[in-house]
Order: C-alpha cells, then structure tokens, then sequence
C-alpha cells in the first residue's frame, strides 16, 4: 500500500458542511484504506446568505459584472472561500501541498499510487478529474499508467485537486481578489501564472448531485450601461493575457491533441465539438 501521508508535508482535506453524509464518510474511508491520512475542512456556509468576509479577503461585484455580466452569488461565494480557507489554512500550518476534494467524490484504486509519484515533481497544480474535455500535451506516463498532461485551457472542477506549496502562494496571491466562481479561477490559471497539470484517466470522478457545497443559484442583479459598455474591452483584455501566456508557454502547451478515448467517469463530463461527442459516447475510463 503507498503511504503518502508518511510524507509529513502533505495535508489532504474533505471540504464539507455535511459530515455525517453518506458519501463524506465513504471518501474519508476510501482515503484511508489507500494510506491518505485525510481529515474533514468546515465549509463556509453560503445557503443563508452571504457569509462574512475575513482579512485579506475581497468582494469584488462590479469586476464580477464585467466580467460575467452577473453578481457573484452567496452560494458561489461559500463555495470559493471554503477553497480559499482550506488552501490558506495548509499554507499557514507550514504544508508544502494540500490536497483538496469536495465531499461528492469517489477516488479510483490507483488515486494514492498517483498522488504519491507526483509529490517529488513539485507542480504548482495538479488536477485529479475535470468536467470539461480539452486539448493537452501529453507530458509522461506514470508507473500506474496514468498520464500526466498539459491542458492548453481550463478542464472545469474543483472536485479533486492538488497544489504544493508554489501553487499555493500563486493561488492566495491571486484569489484573495474575489469576483468570479472558484472553478473559473483555477481555468484562468494564466492570470497569475498557475502552471496546470492533469492525469489520465482520473483518478477521481464526482457523483451527480450529491455535494453540500452548493456553488450555483440565480442571480437576480443585471448588468448596467457601463458594465454593458465595458464588458467586451473588459473580455478582450483578458483573451490578450489569456494569448500572451500561450505564447511563453508554447514549448510546455504544444504539439497537443485531444484524448483518444474518453478520460473519466464523472457524468457531466462534457466538450465542444465532433471530437468531444465521439468521445463522450464512449465508457468513461476508470484510474485504477
């Protein structure tokens, strides 16, 4: 059995705000039987209304209308500060990684196999499933036969992650700065320089609606004229950073491809695309 938690500076957490559930309980186990000394992380609870910010920490709703065209919600904001606490809590206690899953996960057989070989590489951030199909270069195969590759853009997901202690002061840094959901944070890895990494076949995969951490609810607050007027400059700029990250990176992120069989099993696994479509009809690949 792999030992990853004899590696004193890992620290793996279920983020949750029902520990008692059933699949909670499962996945601590799950962890455990693999040798991941995991331990459960109190989401923020954002059902009730907006939870209260703490230093360091900013709302930023105008930049989340201009760039989404929509507030961010209480709900979404729970969701992002239960990450942000987490990360900054393992930060503080002096980690050189954390390991994040949220509480609707199930991890494959080969989930601590993987995570072990990948702590000496020292990757800003590791990704253990997505929900979105994208081209990526295929960077090595790992002795579990998992791949790790390079996803030119964002794969979608917060579900099962891991960052060392680089990716965690790029994350803090960046994140402290609060306008969009947490997902689209981690996609927008070219903002701060957060180089991200994902394996093949994940070795994680959600089940379909059975988080506590809820992350989406309507928002009633529409963009305004200004926000209207700027929201394409606004969009522009990012795509120029987006581009220009691209092009430093261009050794790292290419020749890439797209997957040749489907990577996972999550159910809302998706893509764009004739690739994507041939791809999702087929079995989802399991990480053990």
């Amino acid at each position: 059995m792999h030992q990853p938690d004899s590696y004193p500076s890992l620290a793996c957490r279920v983020i949750t705000l029902n520990p008692r559930a059933d699949n909670t309980c499962k996945l601590l186990s799950s962890l455990r039987q693999q040798g991941i000394n995991a331990t459960l992380f109190d989401a923020v609870d954002g059902r009730q209304g907006f939870p209260p910010l703490q230093t360091g920490e900013r709302l930023d709703q105008r930049m989340a209308m201009l760039r989404r065209r929509s507030h961010l919600t209480a709900t979404e904001l729970g969701c992002y500060l239960s990450h942000l606490r987490a990360v900054r809590e393992a930060y503080d206690q002096g980690y050189e990684f954390v390991c994040l899953l949220e509480d609707d996960v199930v991890i494959e057989p080969g989930f601590a196999a993987v995570l072990a070989e990948l702590l000496p590489e020292q990757l800003d951030i590791v990704r253990f499933m997505a929900l979105k199909l994208r081209r990526r270069k295929l960077v090595k195969t790992l002795s579990a036969g998992v791949d790790l590759v390079r996803p030119e853009r964002g794969t979608l997901g917060t579900q099962a992650y891991m960052l060392s202690r680089r990716g965690m002061e790029k994350f803090l840094a960046h994140a402290s700065h609060i306008y969009e959901a947490i997902d689209h944070v981690l996609d927008h890895f070219f903002l701060f320089d957060l180089d991200t990494w994902l394996v093949e076949p994940h070795t994680a995969y959600e089940l379909a609606g059975s988080s506590s951490v809820s992350k989406r609810e309507t928002a009633a607050a529409a963009p305004g004229f200004r926000e209207s007027l700027l929201y394409h400059p606004v969009k522009l700029w990012f795509s120029a950073r987006r581009h220009l990250y691209f092009w430093r990176k261009r050794a790292e992120l290419y020749p890439n491809q797209w997957p040749v069989r489907r990577p996972g099993r999550s159910p809302r696994l998706r893509g764009k695309g004739p690739e994507c479509r041939e791809l999702l009809a087929t079995p989802g690949r399991s990480g053990d």
